[in-house]
């Protein structure tokens, strides 16, 4: 039975695992609107997609570097038999999307294009939130930053239901994979401060 790390109401949080989500997650890195805000291009192999789930596990010297699969738990599915309706169950979970620190108080996001606008990136950063804040490695730390092209409004809108505040806007700041002729986009930062609680 799969262990996860936080749970809400569709969705749960698991620990990046080569193993059992690459074919999900190239799914993701393959798709040229998940990646139109990256400065990587689509994943044409699934041996790329590899390379950068094995360099995004934590070591001992970043033991911050972590990302967490976003599984969609498996729905009742409705199936007609002898002319009644009954539920079954979806087959497993998958993954749709990450969320993680790719550096020491950062956070990174990413979910598949067929699940956009349904709340379920907003969902997964409040259970990573939660987590996030009650790390041991994390305890020093007194905010998070997270960055947004200003053009990508879904993730503006993400970053801001979490409570983030806008912070530094800086002009022509990093090379979309996307972008034609060298083009540079903006990039808009935003932070989150440690909760009271916390």
């Amino acid at each position: 039975m799969a262990v996860y790390a936080a749970e809400s109401e569709r969705l749960w949080l698991q620990t990046l695992d080569v193993q059992e989500h690459l074919q999900d997650y190239f799914e993701i890195n393959s798709s040229p609107e998940s990646m139109l805000w990256s400065r990587s291009a689509p994943h044409r192999h699934i041996e790329e997609t590899r390379v950068l789930m094995l360099n995004s596990m934590p070591t001992p010297e970043q033991p911050w570097n972590q990302r967490w699969a976003i599984m969609l738990k498996p729905f009742p599915e409705p199936s007609i038999a002898n002319g009644s309706v009954s539920h079954l169950r979806a087959e497993k979970p998958k993954m749709i999307g990450i969320v993680g620190t790719p550096r020491k108080g950062e956070l990174a996001y990413k979910i598949n294009p067929n699940y956009w606008r349904k709340g379920y990136m907003s969902e997964a950063l409040t259970m990573f939130l939660t987590m996030f804040w009650e790390f041991e490695e994390n305890k020093s730390l007194a905010r998070l930053v997270a960055a947004a092209d200003p053009e990508n409004s879904g993730s503006t809108r993400v970053l801001e239901k979490a409570g983030f505040q806008r912070g530094e806007y800086k002009k022509d700041f990093y090379e979309r994979a996307a972008n034609e002729g060298g083009k540079k986009s903006d990039l808009q930062f935003f932070y989150l401060e440690r909760p009271s609680n916390n």
